[in-house]
């Protein structure tokens, strides 16, 4: 049966592509601020019907991650149809089809050695890629050592369009809206305003980087089609290892000898001429059925039990190699602790309720939504801070943007819309006794204490009802003109503070602030050197 309704199959999954490409950017927009208290939901949908991401979570935090129970559902339609969310659900995989569909006559030309018989069989080789960068993910999670995000494709996707792709949109939009010039009642502009452009263009971390990453990804559709899905996949690998078994196949399994169309035709590269059908391969595209002129192919189960496909050619040395490259970076990481000792980065302050740092990095799958979802843009992506197992994971960064980038303290989105639970959904009133971190004076630094000038910034901006930072001594000096002028200097309640950073990023020195946030378990800087001692010549 080539047609449903009177459309084509692969008509079909080109709508199934449209409609869950068009779902993943609807909540993709829909993950960011409204000034509303609480997000629709399902923001973080694609995250969790990932497998890849709930089983790296569930390794890495040693615990059973109850929000990822939709990814089941997906393996158990994968038993039933195959690879079929390859082909049909993958908002990257459509992407990528998309650009092949712009630039294909220049792709038949730059991808001819992958379809030679030397290419083909180096890219037979390159093809087990995928399996070895699943054993990375799987083990280094297991050795509490999380580098899933790196390689997971929502993470990819998600991160490269909100770290560099929105901010570009959104400064293109405005200028494009400002000179056509639509006016402020213009429904048009209200609308493409409210529904279409980010809320705000935010700065990133790293930005360039995801970028380039997720540029290298769409590049490599000119070596091959389907590049990332067919060779370096993880989550392609978990699907078709699950496709190997699954009930609805591909009839026949061999490639009719006196044509060969479909298996030169093949995204996939899922059909051999020789080999037939490979089940692990085949993303259900349907396009073999389309193609073929005497309606030969099908999908459906077959009239006889059929036997177990031929193992994966992943040989001793394959193996080894997958193994230890899911042991190496972990092991390295960890040897290097174990001879230097842990270090405590003071100034790495975790998003709220984050609590455990090793438990926090474990359920990460540095997604990107927490940071897109930022009100005030704190959330940045680690660099290095605290080596590759913190890459990408979202840390407070208060400095980020002056008097903007803090914790708003009446906000919680970012546990609405994390998908593992590594940030806690805290209701408001938790959330105000979750402690990010606590402030510190430098009085080297601070112009009450350091200069003896006049501001009291921190303490007019502090959040808390019961002020957390309040005023220690009141002085007067005289200034130039022989006036008098009071000098108070603020002091920290670190019993009521919560690290929120708002007085860091308000306080008006250039460079590091007069006033730091440091983490709830980082020792005490020894900064406020003067508190508790007589202030010599001054009239208290």
């Amino acid at each position: 049966m080539k047609r449903l309704f009177f459309l084509s199959w692969p008509s079909w999954r080109r709508i199934g592509q449209a409609a869950f490409l068009i779902a993943f950017l609807v909540l993709f927009r829909r993950t960011e601020t409204t000034g509303a208290d609480t997000l629709p939901g399902g923001e973080n949908f694609f995250f969790r019907i990932d497998p890849l991401v709930a089983a790296a979570a569930c390794l890495a935090g040693r615990t059973l991650v109850a929000l990822f129970w939709p990814s089941l559902i997906l393996l158990g339609l994968s038993l039933v149809f195959g690879r079929f969310f390859c082909g049909w659900v993958c908002p990257l995989g459509t992407l990528l089809d998309a650009l092949q569909f712009i630039v294909r006559p220049l792709s038949r030309l730059t991808t001819r050695w992958s379809r030679s018989e030397q290419g083909a069989a180096v890219l037979k080789e390159v093809r087990l890629s995928r399996y070895v960068l699943l054993a990375l993910c799987l083990i280094g999670a297991l050795l509490a050592f999380p580098l899933v995000g790196l390689f997971d494709p929502f993470a990819l996707l998600t991160r490269g369009l909100a770290f560099w792709a929105d901010p570009k949109f959104y400064d293109s939009a405005d200028a494009a809206l400002t000179w056509v010039g639509h006016g402020g009642n213009d429904s048009v502009h209200k609308f493409f305003v409210k529904h279409v452009m980010p809320f705000r263009a935010n700065l990133y971390d790293l930005a360039a980087v995801s970028a380039a990453i997720l540029g290298v990804l769409f590049l490599l559709e000119f070596v091959a089609r389907r590049f990332w899905c067919r060779y370096l996949c993880p989550l392609g690998a978990v699907y078709g290892l699950v496709a190997r078994v699954a009930f609805i196949r591909r009839l026949p399994a061999k490639v009719c000898g006196n044509c060969g169309e479909c298996a030169a035709d093949c995204r996939m590269g899922a059909l051999d001429k020789a080999a037939g059908v490979s089940p692990e391969e085949c993303n259900v595209c349907m396009d073999c059925v389309a193609l073929c002129p005497k309606g030969i192919p099908k999908f459906a189960p077959p009239a006889r039990r059929p036997a177990l496909p031929a193992p994966l050619d992943l040989s001793k040395r394959r193996l080894f190699a997958a193994i230890a490259a899911g042991t190496a970076v972990p092991a390295l990481a960890h040897a290097q602790k174990w001879t230097l000792g842990t270090v405590i980065v003071e100034g790495l302050l975790r998003p709220p309720g984050a609590g455990d740092e090793k438990k926090f990095l474990g359920l990460c799958v540095r997604c990107g939504l927490c940071m897109k979802v930022c009100p005030t843009n704190v959330l940045q992506p680690a660099i290095l801070q605290n080596g590759i197992e913190g890459l990408f994971a979202p840390h407070l960064a208060p400095r980020a943007i002056f008097e903007q980038s803090y914790c708003e303290y009446n906000c919680n989105l970012c546990g609405q819309v994390c998908p593992s639970g590594a940030i806690p959904r805290l209701s408001i009133d938790e959330k105000h006794k979750a402690a990010i971190g606590k402030a510190y004076f430098d009085h080297n630094r601070c112009l009450p204490w350091a200069k003896d000038t006049s501001c009291i910034r921190c303490e007019e901006v502090c959040p808390l009802p019961e002020k957390a930072i309040t005023v220690l001594n009141t002085f007067h000096i005289k200034d130039a003109k022989g006036e008098q002028i009071e000098i108070q200097q603020p002091a920290v309640d670190r019993d009521k503070c919560v690290g929120c950073g708002i007085c860091e990023s308000n306080c008006p020195l250039e460079g590091a602030a007069g006033i730091r946030v440091v983490r709830v378990d980082a020792i005490d800087p020894k900064t406020e050197f003067r508190l508790g001692m007589p202030l010599m010549g001054k009239k208290q």
